[in-house]
């Protein structure tokens, strides 16, 4: 116990290219930099409208695979039969059969999709974007397997180079096409690869039809859950740009997505670090040992929470200072508004990791439940915010929102007997003073640094 209240995380942190936590942040923060210099190159090479269908296709694809999630990684990775082969094969083969379910969705179903939009040269690349279910669907479980074995690096490596290569291949493509297709055929490309190099591990255990009736009872089981959460999720995702733009002009939305843009390689790390790692750590905590299992969650996790609750709190320190080196001053709101978006990832970094614990320890439905908390209060909170306060009381009683669902998760850890309030509360000590003392040198240096320094973009310009 005396170990959890020194908060063991502040003596220095030595990473291994090996480990997990390394390997994840490494590689989605490596992801943020390929995306933006690949960004800079073929935005000279495509029209906006292409990046625009490319986008619009890629949400038809992720509605229908939110819509149709049934949670096949988070079932292998905490059930105690997860590295049986028949298992496995179950799971797999109920995947594939959803692959190509969707796959028949968004294929036939493009025509309709171009007519909504009253464009029928949508249907073609539509239909060329369904072969990634199908490709999906080949892939082998090698991956999941391996975040269950707390081997993730081996997913994360083969993302990275996958995504490097498909880089070097959509600038190839695009300088050659010129259009949408550049980037269609990049993305295939990449997962094809990620589907390829999935069969070189874990060949004892490969890929095969099968039929295990207790698999399929429990993947079923598990979709009632997930399924409806993975809908809450998408709406979530959605929900504050739709009422952005209803309340607010085109230029607030425009600032408002910079910052969101700017914190989103963060998000990614946070995110990313919780699927990979923390669930994978946490399902072995409570399949090997259930009584030690708070103990080592507060004790070997101490890099993965610390890294994530004090990226976005520095972001959001030094947002002003960030904002006004790289921007023109049309944007410079968008210091307070990445402020407090950095503050609300802060939060949700602390919220994720509760619901991992709690999804291990066998509460599947707490993810679900937090999705519906954060859309009950997120909806009148945000219209009070706006109604009383405009922008800004928009932006902090979101983040008051945010707030509920954490709540609930550490109450329900308190229940289980798996939370260790005083810990949880100087990790939020530590990184609201971390925050104070950003804000504090960002404003100094604001006053401070030369005229010259600032707004980049600006004296370019001129």
């Amino acid at each position: 116990m005396e170990k959890i209240l020194r908060l063991p995380f502040l003596r220095p942190l030595r990473f291994n290219v090996r480990s997990d936590l390394f390997s994840s942040t490494f590689t989605y923060g490596s992801l943020a930099f390929v995306r933006l210099g690949s960004s800079l190159v073929l935005t000279r090479l495509l029209s906006p409208a292409a990046y625009g269908l490319f986008a619009i296709l890629i949400s038809f694809a992720f509605t229908i695979e939110m819509l149709s999630d049934v949670g096949p990684a988070a079932l292998l990775i905490r059930h105690t039969r997860g590295g049986e082969v028949r298992f496995v094969h179950t799971i797999w083969t109920i995947r594939l059969c959803r692959s190509v379910i969707n796959f028949g969705l968004l294929f036939l179903g493009a025509p309709l999709l171009a007519a909504l939009y009253k464009s029928p040269s949508l249907t073609g690349p539509c239909r060329l974007l369904s072969v990634t279910f199908l490709l999906t669907g080949a892939e082998s479980m090698a991956f999941i397997l391996a975040q269950r074995d707390q081997r993730a690096r081996i997913g994360n490596y083969a993302e990275l180079f996958s995504s490097i290569v498909m880089t070097f291949l959509v600038i190839g493509f695009a300088y050659v096409l010129r259009n949408v297709y550049a980037l269609l055929y990049g993305f295939l490309l990449q997962r094809a690869m990620l589907t390829i190099s999935s069969h070189f591990f874990y060949r004892d255990i490969g890929v095969g039809f099968a039929y295990d009736r207790e698999a399929a009872r429990e993947q079923f089981r598990f979709a009632r859950v997930v399924t409806p959460s993975s809908f809450i999720t998408m709406l979530l995702n959605q929900y504050d740009k739709l009422i952005f733009l209803r309340l607010f002009n085109a230029a607030a939305l425009g600032v408002y997505s910079i910052a969101g843009n700017m914190l989103q390689p963060i998000r990614n790390i946070i995110s990313n670090n919780a699927r990979l790692i923390l669930f994978a750590r946490c399902s072995d905590y409570f399949r090997s040992d259930r009584s030690t299992a708070r103990e080592r969650y507060y004790r070997e996790n101490r890099k993965l929470l610390f890294l994530g609750m004090m990226l976005p709190v520095i972001v959001a320190g030094f947002s002003q200072s960030i904002v006004s080196v790289l921007y023109d001053p049309r944007y410079e709101f968008g210091g307070y508004v990445l402020m407090v978006l950095g503050l609300a990832t802060m939060v949700s970094a602390f919220l994720s990791a509760s619901q991992n614990v709690l999804f291990a320890a066998g509460v599947t439905h707490s993810i679900l439940v937090g999705n519906a908390l954060t859309l009950v209060s997120l909806v009148p909170a945000s219209l009070l915010g706006y109604y009383f306060f405009g922008l800004k009381g928009f932006l902090w009683f979101n983040l008051g929102a945010s707030f509920a669902p954490l709540i609930w998760a550490h109450w329900k850890q308190h229940q289980l007997g798996l939370l260790h309030l005083r810990t949880e509360l100087r990790w939020l000590g530590l990184a609201f003073a971390t925050f104070c003392v950003c804000f504090l040198l960002s404003h100094l240096f604001l006053a401070v640094v030369p005229q010259s320094w600032l707004h980049l973009h600006l004296h370019r310009h001129h």
